[in-house]
């Protein structure tokens, strides 16, 4: 299990950093703005709701409202929703999120933005070891070399501090500097060099038990401890002692590079082909504590620590009957150095070997504005095979929603 917080001094501080964006939308009274309240209404069926071989299926509602609103030098969205579910319902989770962009025009050809943002998620009960808060801020330029030439200089930092326990906590800094070359054939070529960092500073290294998986509803729960964790978390009482044996600090430079071609096809219709190739220069030897639950880690930072290669294809158009119609498909070869590959007991497979996915995507999405009203339904299905029995699963999912501007 996670290692508990005794103080949550950390949770004031979050909670007054939000407060400090919800301060920043008084700057509308100053100076003339444009203002959109969305609320909006997400319907979603998925039959995997862990990724993980179990194949828990559920189905969830999310409830949202946003406001965004803006000038010429700045821009500030503020967001809360909520995610329920039909048959596991200690997964319900709620969050509030707000950021403001500001943009300066150093020349004719430069300018300048920085994006401070920030972001709270609530998890209830058991779960409440997930509960996050989120700052980040990035910082760019960008300069046109000339009508067809473009270049963009991007530095950020975002820090997940979980609230109720240190184990998770991680710093990630990215940077990246892009190209991009326009044509008259409409097409576009663009390459992005760049650099994430990651940091995870004091993952705990339990004596007895390790991290939390996801419970499989009709699953076996003895199987879930022969693989060497609790099928559920349980929460330490207040003042109880910790049986963690140490705890390690765990630093991943990641650099990498990505390549995209687009093509246009007349004014409504676009084609994308994009490669991503990244390498970690350092071992995940030591986060096989926190990485055994996947789902836990992706919900607030999908796909952070494999290394390995993307290849995407996608199409979008608008040309028929006014909808928007996009679809794509991915194809990663992912590369887990320093996490072992085990079977559905947890035992090392033989021969030795780290874990290795190989993971399918696709994905479609319809979408049609009727006045200030937007509808939308989409799909998506992986396949993800993987050494790592755990994780050879699949899973589709639909959803369908809608949003009004007013």
């Amino acid at each position: 299990m996670p290692k508990p917080k005794m103080k949550r001094g950390n949770t004031g501080r979050a909670r007054l950093s939000l407060c400090f964006f919800f301060f920043l939308s008084t700057l509308a009274v100053a100076a003339e703005t444009k203002l959109t309240l969305s609320p909006y209404l997400d319907f979603s069926h998925s039959s995997n709701i862990f990724w993980n071989a179990y194949q828990v299926a559920d189905t969830t509602l999310s409830p949202g409202l946003g406001l965004d609103m803006g000038t010429n030098s700045w821009n500030l969205f503020l967001e809360a929703n909520g995610r329920f579910y039909k048959s596991n319902n200690y997964l319900n989770s709620s969050m509030v999120a707000g950021g403001v962009s500001f943009f300066k025009i150093i020349s004719a050809r430069t300018s300048l933005y920085v994006s401070p943002d920030f972001s709270l998620t609530y998890y209830q009960n058991d779960l409440s070891f997930l509960n996050t808060a989120v700052p980040g801020i990035t910082v760019g330029v960008k300069h046109a070399f000339s009508k067809h030439v473009f270049s963009r200089l991007s530095l950020g930092m975002r820090q997940s501090n979980y609230l109720n326990e240190d184990s998770y906590d991680r710093t990630r800094l990215a940077a990246f500097l892009e190209l991009s070359s326009f044509f008259s054939t409409q097409t576009t070529l663009r390459l992005t060099l760049g650099m994430n960092y990651l940091l995870f500073p004091h993952i705990g290294m339990p004596s007895s038990s390790a991290a939390w998986v996801a419970p499989a509803a009709g699953a076996s729960a003895d199987l879930h401890n022969r693989r060497g964790f609790p099928s559920r978390p349980v929460a330490p009482l207040d003042g109880e002692a910790t049986t963690d044996a140490a705890t390690i600090d765990l630093a991943i430079p990641q650099p990498y590079i990505v390549m995209r071609v687009a093509q246009g096809l007349g004014y409504k219709t676009g084609l994308v082909a994009e490669f991503l190739y990244r390498k970690n220069q350092n071992s995940l030897e030591g986060i096989h504590a926190i990485a055994a639950s996947e789902w836990a880690l992706e919900q607030v930072d999908e796909d952070f620590f494999w290394q390995g290669a993307r290849i995407s294809l996608g199409i979008k158009t608008e040309a028929f009957w006014g909808l928007e119609f996009a679809l794509d498909f991915s194809y990663f070869n992912k590369e887990y150095k320093g996490i072992d590959a085990l079977d559905l007991d947890g035992v090392s497979i033989q021969p030795l070997a780290f874990r290795s996915d190989t993971q399918k995507q696709v994905n479609m999405r319809i979408a049609k504005r009727i006045g200030a009203i937007d509808l939308f339904v989409a799909g998506g299905y992986r396949d993800n095979h993987s050494n790592d029995l755990y994780f050879r699963y699949d899973f589709f999912t639909i959803s369908g929603g809608m949003e009004l501007s007013i």
